[in-house]
């Protein structure tokens, strides 16, 4: 017969609430996004108001509309406010330069600041191309294989395989996924829960999850029943579509963040709260919430929820605008040669240290940069593309490859034509310049911009 012996132990694991969930998906939503998410949240939740009556028109919401009507519509259809104000620095909505784009352009620039392999950039390019319009991929990677082999193009699984790997790393989260399942893995990894319930439900039990009780998964994952129901919750929070529902439309892209100087020539950084009004908690339903036992058990319930999802709002809001802020304080002070002198003069630079000086983890910075602009001096740019490796040189310092391909372009263009240099004579002369650079690199640069080999350039 078994003993049976009662015992104690400390056991570290990350609980995720709904509230930090939702906080991981706005930060790392695009402008125009968040202000559409906000859109719907105040015409659903009563509990949520704003003085800001041009964004109230923004949204069609009739300004008939009374509250009681507007409580039982949420009911049909079945914060803590810190206070924080940043009046030092008003945002100019003309200093916002946005464009149309579409999903096309915007992954395809996106794999551009991402890869700089020709291979897989290739192959990147054609996959985007096949994505169909919920931003799925209908291709197997033997049927990539057999479509590009058809073009005289021929690569092998692996690279196809990383390729694809890169492209599902874009945003939105869960692009160029091959079903539901690997969107959704896709989703909770981009996410930092791959070491959860949650992200095993999907990987091991996917099918089952469609059949199978909360009793039953709970015993085929050997957790317990409130562990599968703070899986389910995570998981209802994540899109069922890479596009989200929106189809492969159009998009517009807005800064989030804009850096420029100021009449002091003093650098000012302003985050664009445009179309993101000042919240606040509706009083005449926190007055009406404090009667709660004159209340019906299904409107109070209906209010503490609406209650807890607009104090969410207005602190994950704040929490988004401090996030964005610091990052971009942190890249200004790294980054100030780019700033300074435009797009040639960008450092090598990576996410761990931003990470440090915010006091965040890598993670966190990753989230906040995926799919944010920044309006510049020089232009418009991604925020990930402040972000890139370097090559050594002899000072110990590193330069970017964007800085050794313009050395590249200006000697070739000022080479003599009727003796080209040779990717060996260019890399001789970077070393001279303190640039440690291979051959088969400067050649691999060279292609990347198009340009002829010496033999080919020869007048």
């Amino acid at each position: 017969m078994p003993e049976y012996t009662l015992q104690q132990r400390q056991e570290l694991r990350q609980i995720l609430t709904p509230k930090l969930i939702h906080t991981l998906k706005l930060l790392m939503l695009p402008k125009l996004e968040l202000v559409a998410q906000l859109q719907n949240e105040l015409m659903e939740n009563p509990m949520l108001e704003t003085s800001d009556d041009s964004f109230i028109d923004s949204v069609k919401v009739d300004e008939e509309l009374n509250s009681w009507k507007k409580l039982y519509d949420g009911l049909a259809m079945y914060s803590t406010n810190l206070d924080y104000k940043d009046n030092v620095n008003v945002f100019d909505p003309l200093l916002i330069a946005h464009y149309q784009q579409t999903p096309f352009e915007s992954l395809i620039q996106q794999l551009s600041y991402e890869i700089s392999d020709p291979t897989t950039k290739k192959i990147g390019e054609f996959i985007i191309g096949n994505l169909d319009e919920n931003g799925f991929l209908p291709l197997s990677l033997e049927q990539i294989q057999d479509e590009m082999k058809k073009n005289n193009i021929n690569y092998s699984l692996d690279e196809i395989k990383k390729a694809l790997k890169v492209v599902q790393s874009l945003s939105p989260s869960g692009i160029g996924a091959r079903d539901l399942r690997e969107c959704l893995l896709i989703q909770l990894e981009d996410m930092d829960l791959k070491n959860t319930v949650a992200y095993r439900i999907i990987d091991d039990y996917f099918d089952q999850l469609k059949t199978q009780s909360m009793h039953n998964l709970a015993e085929l994952l050997e957790v317990n029943e409130e562990q599968i129901l703070e899986a389910k919750e995570i998981l209802s929070h994540l899109s069922f579509m890479p596009s989200e529902g929106r189809g492969l439309l159009a998009m517009q892209i807005e800064p989030d963040i804009s850096v420029y100087k100021d009449k002091d020539n003093e650098w000012c950084i302003i985050y664009n709260d445009r179309g993101i009004p000042d919240l606040s908690i509706n009083k005449n339903y926190q007055r009406l919430l404090k009667q709660a036992n004159d209340l019906p058990d299904r409107t109070k319930s209906f209010l503490l929820k609406k209650l807890e999802s607009a104090r969410w709002w207005i602190d994950a809001l704040q929490q988004r605008k401090a996030t964005l802020k610091k990052t971009m304080i942190a890249l200004l002070n790294t980054q100030k040669d780019f700033f300074e002198n435009g797009p040639l003069n960008f450092k090598p630079l990576t996410m761990e240290k931003i990470a440090i000086e915010v006091g965040v983890h890598p993670a966190t910075i990753s989230r906040a940069v995926r799919g944010k602009f920044v309006l510049t001096p020089f232009g418009t740019f991604p925020l990930r593309k402040f972000f890139t490796t370097g090559l050594n040189s002899d000072n110990g310092d590193q330069v970017t490859p964007d800085y050794v391909k313009e050395k590249i372009r200006q000697m070739i263009k000022n080479e003599d034509k009727n003796s080209p240099l040779s990717d060996d004579q260019i890399s001789s002369a970077l070393k001279t310049m303190g640039i440690n650079i291979a051959r088969r690199t400067v050649a691999k640069y060279r292609n990347q911009m198009g340009i002829l080999s010496a033999r080919m350039r020869k007048v």
